[in-house]
């Protein structure tokens, strides 16, 4: 989505370059994400994931010529939590100058990032900050196991947006704990000034079955809708695909998601340069030996994570909303 405080001129030509990527990423067999995980350290203690276990690791200082070799539409640079990085703003600058166009995003729960790093980061160029957000008031810092969480992000995000004119994404896992929660989630980032986008919890990251939505699947199918209806009105808030959200409810209902295109349209990339089809499979190669087509059809349809979904949704709009035509 195009910044508010881009000027016209400044919009378009946004808009044509990524175009033109987005024709070279078709042409090339290039993926569409490239999740770069550039850190698998954690200061909180979420039990739907074990990346926090996490003590060592091995990691690249610069992530160039990764991202030349590569050369992907879009890079969301995740962890574990990725502003543990004290280098974070050299590593969203060497992507941004690694091609002439990469749409660039970051995922971080929040709590070390402030108002100066936010502008730090949207000076050299990032795309989008985006927040995780699993429940509104304190029961998210409980969850996450960080100490005021809650307080931090609800005071940052509307001062983002005032004070810098950017907007901040929100990304929510919808789950049976916070399923009650989710319409008021997408209204708490309307009244901040922010977006937010939807993925779906699965038992896959941590092996852990508590949040999956088992017996309230007709909850979900009420909720998808009123959703989507608000996002009629609200596409700049919204901005998770009608496609991606409708496929939602079949998720919980069948415990399975639609193929996966995990290894061609979108992979991850691990902190020391090894490339994986996603964040749950091991990885297969050093990134100096990637190619196009590396990767056989995968067989794996368990999850329903927004990342991949999104990436399946239809490609004219998609590229449409990426680009802001």
């Amino acid at each position: 989505m195009l910044d508010r405080n881009k000027s016209f001129l400044e919009s378009i030509s946004f808009s044509t370059l990524g175009l033109s990527k987005f024709i070279k990423t078709k042409v090339k067999n290039s993926p569409k994400l490239v999740n770069l995980e550039v850190t698998k350290l954690c200061n909180a203690k979420c039990d739907f994931c074990d990346y926090w276990q996490t003590k060592h690791e091995e990691r690249l200082t610069d992530y160039t010529q990764l991202i030349k070799k590569i050369d992907p539409l879009v890079v969301m640079v995740t962890g574990g939590e990725p502003m543990l990085r004290k280098d974070i703003v050299q590593i969203i600058d060497q992507i941004k100058k690694a091609s002439f166009f990469t749409y660039t995003g970051i995922i971080t729960k929040g709590d070390l990032l402030n108002i100066e790093k936010a502008k730090a980061l949207y000076e050299v160029g990032i795309d989008q900050i985006a927040i995780s957000l699993d429940f509104l008031g304190d029961r998210h810092s409980k969850n996450r196991g960080v100490r005021g969480l809650w307080d931090h992000i609800s005071k940052l995000i509307p001062q983002i947006s005032t004070e810098l004119r950017r907007t901040i994404s929100i990304n929510t896992i919808i789950m049976d704990d916070n399923l009650d929660q989710i319409v008021d989630m997408a209204k708490q980032a309307k009244e901040w000034g922010a977006n937010i986008s939807f993925s779906s919890y699965s038992v896959m990251k941590a092996n852990n079955e508590d949040h999956f939505i088992k017996d309230e699947v007709l909850k979900v199918e009420e909720v998808i809708k009123e959703l989507i209806s608000l996002k009629k009105d609200w596409k700049d808030t919204i901005v998770s695909s009608d496609y991606y959200l409708e496929q939602i409810p079949k998720f919980f209902e069948n415990g399975y998601g639609p193929s996966c295109n995990a290894g061609s349209s979108m992979m991850t990339v691990t902190p020391d340069g090894y490339i994986k089809r996603c964040s749950e499979m091991p990885a297969v190669c050093h990134y100096k030996d990637y190619k196009p087509g590396y990767f056989t059809k995968t067989q794996c349809n368990t999850c329903w994570f927004g990342c991949r979904g999104e990436t399946q949704a239809p490609i004219l709009s998609k590229a449409k909303e990426l680009i802001g035509f």
